[in-house]
C-alpha cells in the first residue's frame, strides 16, 4: 500500500509544482514589461529635456539655397554723374570691385590715392576716417568721394552664432559730397551666414551694395545672384550732342 500512496502523491506534486513556475514565469513577464514601460518614459522625457536645454546650443544646420543669398540696405538722396571725378578712399579688397562697377555704368573720371600724388603711406590708414578721405579728395580736385568698409568678425551672423574657421562678414558703402562734406548715399551687405575671405566674397557683397546704393535693387534678402548685380543696370552711354 505505501508504495500506492506515494505513486499517488506524483501527480499532485507535478501540479503543484507546474503552478508555482507558471506564476512565475508571470510574475517575471509582469516586471519585465513595467521595466520597459519606464525605460521608454525616461527615454522621452530626455528627449524633452534635450530639445528644451541643448537646443539653443546646437551647431546649425547648412541654411537652404533660398536663405544664402546676401542681405542688403541703402539709399541715396544724390549719386554722383558721369561726369563727376570720384575718389575710392576703401578697403583694398573692395577698391577694384568699386573701379570695375562704376566703370561699367559710364564713371570714367576715377580718381585712387595709390594712383595719384598721395601714396597709401601718406594717408590715414583707417579707411573710415571721412576727415582725411574728404581732405585728399579736396586736393585731388574730386567732387564725390566713395568710402568703402568690409567688416569681418567671428560672430554676428543671422542663422550661425558662431563661425569656427569662416567669417561674418559685412561691407559698408558711403558717397560723400566733397563740396559740404554730407553723406548722400549709403549702403551695406552682408550673408545671413558664416563664409569665407574669398575674393568671390568681397565681390558678391560690394556689387550688391552698389546696386542697392544706386537703387537698382530694393533692400532686404532677395533671390537675386551677385553676378546679375555686378552688371544690372548698365546701358550704352548717352550720345554727346
Amino acid at each position: 500500500m505505501a508504495p500506492r500512496k506515494r505513486g499517488g502523491q506524483t501527480p499532485a506534486q507535478v501540479v503543484d509544482k507546474t503552478v508555482v513556475i507558471t506564476q512565475r514565469t508571470q510574475t517575471y513577464y509582469s516586471f519585465g514589461e513595467g521595466m520597459h514601460d519606464r525605460v521608454t518614459m525616461a527615454i522621452k522625457l530626455s528627449c524633452v529635456l534635450c530639445l528644451v536645454f541643448l537646443t539653443p546650443g546646437c551647431p546649425s544646420k547648412t541654411p537652404p539655397p533660398s536663405l544664402r543669398f546676401p542681405i542688403t540696405s541703402g539709399s541715396h538722396t544724390i549719386l554722383p554723374t558721369a561726369q563727376q571725378s570720384i575718389l575710392i578712399w576703401g578697403d583694398p579688397h573692395l577698391t577694384d570691385v568699386a573701379v570695375e562697377w562704376l566703370r561699367s555704368h559710364h564713371y570714367s573720371n576715377i580718381l585712387i590715392p595709390d594712383s595719384g600724388p598721395f601714396q597709401t603711406a601718406q594717408i590715414s590708414r583707417n579707411f573710415s576716417d571721412r576727415k582725411a578721405a574728404l581732405a585728399v579728395a579736396q586736393e585731388m580736385k574730386a567732387e564725390f568721394v566713395l568710402l568703402l568698409v568690409r567688416e569681418e568678425s567671428k560672430e554676428g551672423a543671422l542663422i550661425e552664432p558662431q563661425c569656427g574657421s569662416l567669417f561674418y562678414v559685412n561691407v559698408n558703402v558711403q558717397g560723400l559730397s566733397v563740396e559740404n562734406g554730407e553723406t548722400v548715399l549709403r549702403a551695406s551687405a552682408h550673408y545671413p551666414h558664416c563664409v569665407d575671405l574669398s575674393d568671390k566674397t568681397s565681390r558678391s557683397l560690394t556689387c550688391q551694395a552698389f546696386a542697392t546704393a544706386w537703387g537698382f535693387r530694393p533692400s532686404g534678402q532677395l533671390d537675386i545672384p551677385s553676378g546679375l548685380m555686378c552688371t544690372v543696370g548698365q546701358t550704352a552711354p548717352t550720345p554727346i550732342r
